[in-house]
């Protein structure tokens, strides 16, 4: 009597239509901004050459997406070293560039060193890679750490912490020193998270939530009372500009705050349906970048403005319920990093905006104009499907 082998049945996808739905939205919401932003744009800049890249990007994108969600994200997290060690030779290089020698496909903007030239397509910036990189490699160290410990004590919390910075703080460096200070900020915020919830004692997150209040409210005494003091400490540097433009605007309206300044006319001037699609109100600084909420909020007023910020938000709570349904805990940790890097971002973008932050060089995500920063959330979007679809897998049988 003969036997046949069975193969095993694959497992069935299950797609979150909600989650691709809400992604659809932004990406044709960035397309509409991209469009607007174009009379605002310099001369040498061609809107068409933009929204026909980010149009590429975004099919790139869900190529990229689809590819990960069939080879299987758990590759993901046992691969990631490979990619965090190719992105720490990239960051190497643009180092190089920086400090040495003038290498070939880098071009500095506005004295910052951090993307490499792809002809046709653009710019790849490899910290905006890193970034997701780090996060995957914490959910590994995380789970790792929690899956052997055998007590709960500080001692094992820093272990914890030192496994992680050992990854983390030579990225940053190099980041840093290009310079760049969003996307560091962007990746603290990310990790911060991760460890809160990855079940250390609730005294680190205690002090530290201490501590920033602290750091921030001693800043800004000093930069109010004391600014020689504060100068003598951190230096005059662009970073102090910065908080020039944000707390005295009219001060430096033609100088530090003048973005600040450009970007409260086109937003308060829009009134609740706006100026009209291509309006121009004011001319801004990368209208297509860093202000793109500006020119969709000039563009469509309050109401326009309304709606982007709905979008983000329910992408946001889609995001945190399949997180909180899901069981597995690497991968809770991994989204958890994502959506305080998401928020954050949004918070930051938007809030400087208005004024309510400092004006940075963060971009909006999913609607910003840039390859870098759409293809480097794929892979934690693939995980995030592969999340939803097992949720799903498990309540219909």
């Amino acid at each position: 009597m003969t036997s046949k082998l069975q193969r095993p049945n694959k497992i069935k996808f299950h797609p979150d239509y909600t989650l691709i739905l809400l992604l659809i939205v932004l990406s044709a919401l960035s397309l509409l901004a991209i469009y607007g932003a174009m009379p605002l744009l310099p001369t040498w800049h061609s809107g068409y050459d933009l929204i026909i890249k980010q149009v590429i990007w975004i099919l790139i994108s869900i190529s990229l997406l689809v590819f990960l969600i069939i080879l299987g994200v758990d590759r993901l997290f046992t691969g990631i070293k490979v990619a965090y060690w190719v992105l720490m030779g990239l960051l190497v290089v643009l180092l190089i560039d920086k400090f040495f020698i003038d290498l070939p496909m880098i071009a500095p903007v506005s004295g910052t060193t951090a993307w490499f030239i792809i002809p046709g397509l653009g710019t790849i910036q490899p910290s905006e890679f890193m970034k997701i990189v780090l996060l995957f490699l914490s959910a590994n160290l995380i789970h790792e750490h929690n899956e052997n410990r055998i007590e709960s004590s500080y001692k094992y919390d820093v272990k914890l912490f030192i496994s992680i910075a050992k990854y983390t703080i030579p990225a940053l460096i190099l980041i840093v020193v290009q310079p760049d200070t969003g996307i560091p900020l962007i990746i603290s915020v990310g990790i911060l998270v991760m460890l809160a919830i990855s079940g250390i004692r609730k005294e680190w997150i205690i002090g530290a939530g201490i501590f920033l209040v602290v750091f921030v409210a001693l800043g800004l005494y000093l930069f109010m009372n004391f600014e020689d003091v504060l100068i003598n400490v951190v230096g005059a540097s662009y970073r102090l500009n910065r908080l020039y433009g944000w707390l005295r605007t009219e001060q430096y309206i033609s100088s530090y705050g003048l973005q600040l300044y450009q970007s409260l006319l086109a937003v308060g001037s829009s009134g609740l349906f706006g100026h009209g699609l291509q309006s121009i109100v004011i001319n801004m600084i990368e209208p297509q970048n860093d202000f793109i909420f500006a020119v969709f909020a000039q563009d469509y007023g309050f109401i326009g403005a309304s709606f982007l910020l709905l979008v983000q938000l329910l992408l946001d709570l889609k995001i945190i319920s399949i997180a909180m349904t899901y069981k597995k805990r690497r991968e809770k940790y991994l989204i958890a990093g994502v959506i305080g890097m998401l928020l954050f971002q949004q918070f930051q973008n938007m809030g400087m905006i208005i004024g309510l932050m400092p004006i940075t060089g963060i971009t909006l995500p999913f609607v910003s104009s840039g390859g870098s920063s759409l293809l480097s959330y794929i892979p934690a979007l693939a995980v995030l499907f592969a999340m939803s679809s097992t949720i799903k897998r498990k309540r219909t049988y």
